[in-house]
């Protein structure tokens, strides 16, 4: 509180300083023929010195403006209307500034010795697409587009890379329409330069469905489509950067353009050992971490979350932002028009990830009558290869009839080392066991996905019928090996017995796949639709696992372990019918079906005979619905429901235990049943974009029944068997509001958030459930402000709240607050010389011994611009000035309460060069530069 009241004094502060002699601009803008006022007209008020924004709004239905507070001086006035000419004139604000009627002359319509410049407006509106023009917005020079987009009103870019828009997190990245590397947003954003795009656009791009009948499913995905400026459509333009500095660290990138109209070639490279990105590297986990599940149990499904398991298998515990990376990438993008029907779209991308961590865990564990305490040290050595190709392809039969295929492949290897050193110890404290574990991974994984739709469109709008065939093949090969040595002590400390391991290990899985749909659709009444849909589909799963003991007869790996060993194989098939209503009126929409469902899980284990054949079948009803009302065009309500469900996986059937980690074994339950989630999403957007006024509202409510969770037992000698059992009466529930406002007196936008995250579930320990609810709240202020055209600054404050509350033992129930606060400030300096520094200091509270501290991180880079057309720039930055960076994180949800700590990337300095390949400077380039000159 007492920060937050010196915030608002800040503030306050601030606006008496720059409030004197402020006044109002207003005026009437009509058609210059019929005299009828022009509606959502955007105005812009601009510096005449350099055309720098200074505030921009839009008029009403009577075609008025009006701009408060503005001081006093000379401005430029710029208007704008679509097939309207553009109308700008000086205007010299004093008092009361009183525009009167404002005539715009109708595009095409010739005047004899008028002349009008065409400028664009900085936000404007094109139908349902958000239009941001990138000159508008200032950006330090060499800035990628991640930088371009924080600075525009209603986008947010978190620390990971992932841009949100509206309130919702935009799902693909497109360049003049078109794919960039594939799916990976962060390509684009992390590599493209700033100064090449001209427009910004933000829209709900609609499902291949959607398109074909006209009748929104509720499919869409928010996307951002870069307009590169008209120079750049035709020529080459790129930069490449290289930088060294101390403790060996290094950066390297660059990318080259060349486009021709349709045709569009690009690639990229990056190499570092700092951290940075150039695409998505949890992407790279995912996969690696699903061939080792694939392996474990033959699941198969590549497309899932990274989990936190798959976290500890990297030696990086929950802490996902720590470590070492030694990151390598490039590739090469090529899209173009091929005829008149062919659109061709393909990629090749390639990286190789290095990835060192030394981790400590503190963990501990509630009992029903007490608790005991896990301490584990991980060093974690991984390398990761991998390749990805993908091509799309459409071919435009005709008007009615198209066919898209869609196929892409990954390649990757990995080599895993993990060294581990873990302790348990009773409530008193007292040592349960110790031991230390040595294992590697050698895994080679493919993967081969091909989406085939034809579509076909009839005479009568909203009659459709498409069909779709997706197959999947995934393969994977392994290795590995495991040395490991574990005592166990009594109460008074005697060791009463001691276990080793000394195991090689050889691991297969397969994945075969396919899914059919057939999709109808038939307009019913004036604004609806009847969609029937049918849909097959069929997964096969082999996964082997071949163990073997060190012989001391014969001094090798031949000694084959029964009991960790196992041949899986299981077949799953799922048939659905679905029938859905969509109806569509001007202000609102909305949509109610059901789809029925009926899944069969065959399995076996071919090593045993005794409960080892599993044969399910699952049937289940799932309704779905959707509502969406729009107040006006910028101010919408959605909300959806869905039933969904999760079926069990062979591992979490199979009653065969898997002791491979002597300290947790697990075992499968052949009884489970499949979850049903039921889920309720609303959404509230209220937009203004050329007022840069927004508010977002998100809610999200998921319950599950027959959730599937673990039942552990813990002996005396803390040895944990857990297998999985379904319960009930679990749920969680996620809201978010974010409100966005200017201070025009400061040329200042505020933005205020506040996120509720709130969970009930249930674990059992040693035959008693605990229930376990966890609650996440705080609130979030930033504000974004340019006091001067050279100078922008930036500063926030966040206040996290974290609560976990446990039935078994309420002692243990943990309450700590994290605090945030956060500031950045870019100054152009004369000479083209170039200041920017950012300073972030973290407060942990209420954590376990050696995990409490404050991290303060404050980086520095001063920059030169030179050589011709300001083609060159000499950079030198600071990573971490006061050497105080930490990876910190707790986790309490389980039936553990989890501190980790991870090492980071400390203090550096790096010298940095980059030069721009474009024909003209970063002055011309529109968004590339602090001062921009609109043309």
């Amino acid at each position: 509180m007492k920060q937050l009241f010196i915030l608002i004094l800040a503030s306050h502060s601030m606006l008496l300083a720059f409030s004197q002699k402020l006044s109002t601009v207003s005026g009437h803008v009509v058609d210059s023929l019929n005299k009828a006022p022009l509606y959502s007209a955007t105005i812009s008020l601009l510096d005449p010195r350099d055309s720098s924004l200074v505030s921009f709004c839009m008029t009403d239905e009577a075609g008025k403006f009006a701009f408060q507070r503005v001081k006093e001086g000379k401005y430029r006035l710029l208007i704008t209307q679509v097939n309207y000419e553009p109308f700008s004139q000086v205007i010299d604000v004093g008092g009361e500034s009183m525009m009167g009627t404002l005539s715009l002359v109708r595009a095409g319509i010739t005047l004899g010795e008028v002349r009008v410049n065409s400028e664009a407006p900085p936000v404007t509106m094109v139908n349902d697409t958000i239009q941001y023009n990138a000159g508008s917005f200032k950006t330090q020079p060499n800035a990628n587009v991640e930088q371009l987009l924080k600075k525009m009103p209603g986008i947010k870019v978190e620390k990971d890379g992932t841009v949100k828009a509206q309130g919702e997190k935009v799902k693909r990245v497109l360049v003049d329409g078109k794919e960039f590397f594939g799916s990976d947003s962060k390509i684009a954003t992390k590599n493209l330069p700033a100064d090449a795009v001209d427009k910004v656009q933000v829209y709900d791009k609609q499902s291949d469905q959607a398109q074909l009948t006209g009748f929104d499913d509720g499919n869409a995905e928010k996307t951002i489509n870069l307009k590169l400026k008209k120079d750049k459509k035709k020529g080459q333009f790129g930069k490449a950067a290289v930088a060294a500095g101390t403790d060996d660290r290094y950066e390297t990138r660059f990318n080259l353009n060349s486009f021709k109209g349709a045709r569009q070639l690009s690639a990229i490279g990056m190499g570092n050992n700092t951290n940075a990105e150039g695409f998505s590297f949890m992407d790279i986990l995912n996969f690696t971490g699903e061939l080792n599940r694939m392996q474990r149990n033959g699941s198969g499904n590549i497309n899932i979350n990274f989990s936190d398991e798959d976290a500890a298998n990297y030696g990086i515990g929950s802490n996902r932002n720590g470590g070492i990376r030694t990151a390598w990438g490039g590739g090469i993008n090529y899209n173009n028009i091929i005829g008149k029907k062919l659109d061709v779209q393909g990629n090749y991308f390639f990286n190789r990830m290095g990835y060192k961590a030394d981790n400590f865990i503190s963990r501990q564990y509630i009992l029903p009558d007490s608790a005991y305490y896990f301490n584990q040290h991980s060093l974690a050595d991984n390398q990761n290869n991998n390749h990805r190709f993908n091509l799309n392809t459409l071919w435009q039969i005709d008007s009615f009839h198209s066919l898209r295929i869609t196929p892409s492949v990954s390649i990757q290897h990995a080599n895993n080392a993990t060294q581990d050193d873990y302790q348990t110890l009773s409530n008193s404290h007292k040592l349960t066991n110790e031991g230390f574990s040595n294992s590697k991974v050698n895994n080679e994984g493919f993967q081969f996905i091909n989406d085939l739709i034809y579509r076909q469109k009839m005479k009568r709008r909203g009659r459709t019928m498409s069909f779709s065939l997706q197959t999947r093949v995934n393969e994977s090969n392994g290795n590995g090996s495991l040395l490991s040595i574990n005592s166990y002590y009594d109460q008074q400390g005697n060791r009463i017995r001691l276990d080793s391991l000394d195991q090689r290990n050889k691991t297969s899985a397969r994945l075969y796949g396919y899914q059919a749909k057939f999709v109808y659709t038939e307009p019913v009444f004036k604004r609806s639709l009847l969609e029937i849909s049918l849909s097959k589909g069929n997964t096969q799963n082999t996964s082997n696992r071949e163990t073997y003991d060190y012989n001391r007869i014969s001094g090798k790996h031949d000694q084959e372990n029964d009991m960790l060993s196992n041949d899986y194989s299981n077949d799953y098939g799922l048939h659905t019918a679905g029938i859905r209503l969509r109806t569509q009126r001007r202000k609102y929409n909305f949509a109610l079906g059901i789809t029925g469902q009926v899944a069969s899980l065959e399995g076996a284990n071919a090593n045993v005979v005794k409960d080892s054949l599993i044969n399910r079948q699952f049937n289940n009803l799932l309704p779905n619905a959707r509502f969406q009302y729009h107040f006006s065009k910028f101010k919408s309500l959605t909300v959806n429901y869905s039933a969904g469900t999760n079926q069990p996986s062979i591992s979490q059937l199979q009653p065969v235990p898997d002791n491979s980690n002597s300290l947790n074994i697990r075992t499968g339950n052949p009884d489970l049943k499949p979850e049903y989630n039921h889920t309720l999403q609303a959404q509230l957007n209220l937009v203004s974009p050329f007022r840069n006024k927004n508010l977002f509202w998100l809610f999200y409510l998921q319950t599950t029944q027959h959730k599937i969770v673990n039942a552990d037992s813990i002996d005396a000698l803390g040895i944990k068997r857990t297998r999985p059992v379904n319960v009930n009466g679990v749920y969680n529930i996620n809201s978010n509001i974010q409100y966005s406002f200017p201070l025009k007196a400061i040329k200042a936008t505020i933005e205020l958030s506040s996120a509720v995250n709130y969970n009930k579930g249930k674990q059992f320990v040693n035959g008693i459930v605990n229930h376990i609810k966890s609650l996440s709240a705080g609130p979030e202020i930033r504000i974004d402000m340019n006091p001067h055209r050279n100078i922008n600054i930036s500063a926030g404050t966040a206040y996290r709240y974290n609560q976990a509350r446990y039935s078994l033992q309420a002692a243990f129930n943990t309450n700590y607050l994290q605090q945030e606060y956060n500031a950045s400030f870019d100054w152009e300096l004369p000479k083209r010389f170039y200041l920017s520094t950012d300073f972030t200091y973290t407060i942990n509270r209420r954590r376990s011994e050696e995990f409490n501290t404050s991290i303060a991180i404050w980086n520095a880079s001063i920059s030169k611009q030179f050589m011709k057309n300001n083609r060159g720039e000499l950079k030198i930055m600071a990573n971490d000035l006061l050497n105080r960076n930490l990876g910190i994180s707790r986790s309490s949800n389980q039936n553990y309460i989890e501190d980790s700590r991870v090492n980071t990337l400390r203090r550096y300095f790096l010298i940095q060069f980059t030069y721009s390949l474009s024909k003209t400077g970063l002055n011309n380039a529109g968004g590339g530069g602090m001062r921009v000159i609109n043309r």
